[in-house]
């Protein structure tokens, strides 16, 4: 039960702190990452190309998530 209990508490922590991040790249508040965003964060801006799984040169919050998650 501890440890279930462990597993989503990181889980909702990781989650916030994901929300934030994005919400802070997101500079125009359009809901996604642009490129030119994304260089507030160099190592999103390196893997940019990568984490944009649909190729429309904006990460979504779920595309974000992935980088996040690594």
């Amino acid at each position: 039960m501890k440890a279930a209990l462990l597993i989503l508490t990181v889980s909702i922590s990781t989650g916030v702190i994901a929300n934030s991040e994005f919400t802070q790249l997101d500079t125009n508040n359009d809901g996604a990452i642009s490129l030119s965003e994304s260089k507030a964060n160099p190592s999103v801006m390196a893997q940019f190309k990568d984490l944009d799984t649909d190729n429309n040169g904006r990460l979504s919050k779920g595309e974000y998530s992935h980088f996040v998650k690594k």
